[in-house]
């Protein structure tokens, strides 16, 4: 990330210093979010297992994970061993933070010490920022300076990007937002340059985002469909992908790279290269997508915690009318990934701020995003009507971003529950700041977790 060369080149760039604005912010408002409890670190429940890999290794030397002293979730495999529910993927990005606190700390350490916690979490903050350069610059492609900088302060504070910047960057959220949007960074700039370079990072990048989540696999949609709006265009496409020969060979081996490691390891602690680690208990129904609970629930609706999104939907339309090039991959992405996330057995996704599954999927819904406020800010002093739309516009996007600076702020006291909330929490929240006792105790009342065990059994509409 070349920012000081990006300044020099642009000393005046708008959105060169609004991205440092929310760089200053992310670290600034960081000790004001963090609620670690009792542990005094984040790694616990899904960021522990994630964290798994390192202790094992550097810690405990045994991969085998014979001795689980630190509640790891490992699943039995079929030749009576055991392997972490997750991969390696988002240990191997927070390897360099941990190395570095290892070597700061003394002979004896459990990996669970203050200096692993501040500089894993303040790492994995970079990571998210580097995702918001290489969206700033997808955005330049096509946006002004002005319309660009917009679009990233209303990502940025606007959705539970925040949170999961701020609060919980260690989640795999954070860290692939910043891979899809290099990733698309990079497939963009293959098919407008050719470049062999663009090409092989970006396939290294897709490896590396499959690795963590590999539903992500979508992603391979974009080198597939950018540029395309006919059958026709497709198949020249194809043909062009087809064409690379060798090329296209060292693409793929750059491709399984990093996939690689994980299926080894699978296939000694397994039996199998391929094994579903989430067991038996967890998957998806593929015939009851939970879609009005997803986008609308009280308990975590993605319009309901995140409504400044819904200009990303608005945005839809623009983004056909005016770059088509573009539409099929973003739209086609969309919509599977928000079956994917439908039909996942806990459709609220555990504990989380809001819907916490989309907001990787920021990386791509900020394209439509940002092509509505491009359209509003071409509407300002057109007339006295289109100039009324633009300031009411601008009325709501503060508004939502005022909300959900507030609402992170509520989730962090456990004002608005993990799990468990309501038509008559949220209401009961809804912008207010300030609680007694006597509230918080009624509040307390009022939540309502899911039952965990009926949803595993397809019981899931609540």
């Amino acid at each position: 990330m070349n920012v000081k060369a990006d300044l020099k080149n642009n000393k005046y760039s708008v959105s060169t210093l609004i991205f440092l604005f929310i760089c200053f912010c992310a670290i600034v408002l960081t000790p004001f979010f963090i609620h670690w409890g009792q542990p005094n670190h984040p790694f616990q429940n899904d960021i522990n297992q994630y964290y798994s890999y390192l202790n094992a290794l550097f810690i405990d030397g045994d991969l085998s994970f014979t001795n689980n002293s630190n509640g790891y979730w490992l699943i039995d495999t079929p030749i009576h061993k055991v392997v972490p529910k997750v991969t390696y993927g988002m240990a191997f990005f927070y390897a360099p933070f941990y190395l570095l606190a290892h070597l700061l700390s003394p002979t004896g350490s459990t990996g669970y010490e203050p200096v692993y916690a501040w500089l894993v979490h303040f790492g994995c903050i970079m990571y998210v920022l580097f995702g918001l350069w290489f969206t700033r610059k997808i955005l330049l492609l096509w946006f002004s300076e002005f319309v660009t900088s917009i679009t990233l302060l209303l990502l940025f504070f606007g959705t539970n990007l925040f949170y999961y910047t701020v609060s919980e960057s260690e989640t795999v959220h954070g860290v692939l937002f910043f891979l899809i949007s290099f990733f698309i960074y990079h497939v963009i700039k293959w098919h407008q340059s050719n470049s062999k370079r663009n090409l092989f990072v970006g396939c290294l990048l897709a490896g590396f985002i499959c690795l963590i989540r590999p539903t992500e696999c979508l992603v391979l949609i974009f080198p597939l469909l950018t540029g395309v709006t006919t059958i026709n265009e497709l198949k020249i496409n194809v043909i062009r992908i087809l064409n690379l020969k060798w090329n296209l060979l060292i693409a793929f081996l750059l491709f399984m790279l990093p996939l690689i490691p994980q299926l080894l390891y699978w296939k000694m602690q397994s039996g199998s290269y391929l094994f579903f680690s989430y067991g038996n208990s967890e998957g998806f129904f593929w015939s009851d997508p939970q879609i009005i609970n997803v986008f609308f629930s009280y308990r975590k609706g993605f319009f309901v915690y995140t409504p400044i999104m819904l200009i990303s939907i608005i945005g839809f339309i623009l983004l056909y009318k005016r770059n088509k090039t573009l539409f099929y991959p973003v739209c086609l992405y969309f919509i599977i990934n928000a079956y994917l996330i439908c039909t996942w057995w806990d459709w609220s996704y555990g504990g989380s701020f809001g819907m916490r599954a989309f907001v990787h999927c920021f990386a791509v819904l900020v394209i439509p995003f940002a092509y509505f406020i491009d359209h509003v800010v071409s509407l300002y002093k057109k007339s006295i009507g289109k100039t009324v739309f633009v300031y009411i516009i601008s009325m709501l996007c503060l508004f939502f971003c005022g909300l959900n600076l507030l609402q992170s702020n509520l989730y962090k006291h456990q004002i608005i529950h993990y799990d468990g909330m309501n038509k008559e929490t949220y209401w009961f929240t809804f912008l207010k700041k300030r609680y007694t006792s006597e509230e918080i105790q009624h509040l307390t009342t009022l939540f309502k977790s899911p039952d965990y065990d009926a949803r595993r059994k397809g019981l899931r509409d609540e």
